[in-house]
């Protein structure tokens, strides 16, 4: 099994390209009918070129893909790891469905963040601003609406899983609906504690900025 481990620093536009065209490898290895239209659609987001996040894990050109590979790899490693345990549980997970959720859960932020305009930035800044559009919806919500809308065709189990990836970070405590969906999301398919916690590895732990030991 190939093993990854990208971390937090810039990367020039070769490296960024070997690792655009994994992520295309891997979205045509599912085998769907759909998916070399849906990739001519993604080619036309922003998903191969936007940071992560505005001002916190891969927080440059590209992040957002590469951030969505470690999840990728994440979700793969805990998968080898504990199925071994538990195959019960990992047997309902396709690899196919592993590669859909995972690349895509953060489909959201291919639209969401634009580069400021002046070079130069006051200390503590982002270089990045962000833009909700004209669909002010939930993070989850919007990166499910976003790939129907592109011609994905999503299971149940992966519609849940990028819905629900934020884990009870997505819920609101005071909707007792929202609490009762995300449980039965999460019972229903193991898929969706996969992805949250793939997603939580690699933003805390796989791309975390290298400090002093003992940090």
């Amino acid at each position: 099994m190939k093993s990854l481990l990208i971390t937090c620093k810039n990367m020039d536009k070769d490296e960024l390209r070997k690792h655009k065209e994994e992520i295309i490898g891997l979205l045509k290895s599912t085998g769907l009918e759909e998916m070399d239209d849906f990739i001519a659609e993604l080619e036309n987001t922003g998903y191969f070129t936007a940071p992560a996040s505005m001002n916190g894990h891969m927080c440059y050109e590209g992040g957002l893909m590469i951030h969505s590979l470690n999840v990728y790899y994440a979700a793969r490693e805990l998968k080898a790891t504990f199925g071994k345990m538990r195959p019960d549980v990992f047997e309902r997970i396709s690899d196919a469905s592993i590669i859909i959720a995972t690349l895509l859960h953060d489909m959201c932020k291919s639209n969401l963040y634009y580069k400021k305009r002046n070079a130069a930035y006051e200390l503590g800044q982002s270089q990045y601003g962000s833009d909700q559009g004209s669909l002010p919806v939930g993070h989850g919500e919007k990166s499910v609406i976003m790939l129907l809308q592109m011609g994905l065709g999503l299971t149940d189990a992966e519609i849940c899983a990028i819905r629900w990836h934020m884990g009870a970070w997505s819920v609101n405590p005071t909707d007792g609906e929202s609490k009762g969906d995300f449980r039965r999301a999460a019972d229903l398919y193991p898929l969706v504690s996969l992805v949250q916690l793939a997603d939580s590895v690699a933003a805390s732990i796989l791309e975390r900025k290298y400090t002093t030991i003992n940090s």
